[in-house]
């Protein structure tokens, strides 16, 4: 990564979301964006998730696995200044979905546009300078 390029880093367990949303944000905000299926290789990528501006975690990583919200307490432990965007085709009213709010983060609900998307992560980067 060059200095003067910010990273974002996205995890989500959905393939086709992971090729074309990091593709969408490089692409329209010229910023580095590291995509992760699960919380295991994202925590096995700790200089590059720790050092990035904003967090986008999907909330539901499929049954049994660690999810978006074990990933936002991870970074927490670990120090995370970045701004951190939850991710989610589920209801406000899950359970997760609702101590990711009380948690302080911002909640984009799936299907979303991708200018909504866009302009989300550009006021998370300007946030987080």
């Amino acid at each position: 990564m060059t200095k003067d390029r910010a990273r974002i880093v996205f995890l989500d367990d959905n393939e086709d979301l992971r090729e074309l949303l990091p593709a969408l944000l490089e692409t329209t905000l010229g910023v580095e964006c590291l995509a992760f299926a699960n919380v295991i290789d994202f925590e096995n990528h700790s200089d590059q998730v720790l050092n990035a501006k904003v967090a986008i975690l999907d909330i539901n990583l499929g049954p049994d696995v660690p999810d978006g919200v074990d990933a936002f307490n991870w970074l927490m432990e670990h120090g995370f200044r970045g701004k951190i965007l939850f991710f989610t085709g589920h209801a406000r009213a899950n359970p997760q979905v609702a101590l990711a709010e009380k948690d302080g983060a911002r909640i984009l609900e799936k299907p979303i546009h991708p200018d909504k998307l866009v302009a989300a992560v550009r006021c998370a980067l300007n946030e987080a300078a």
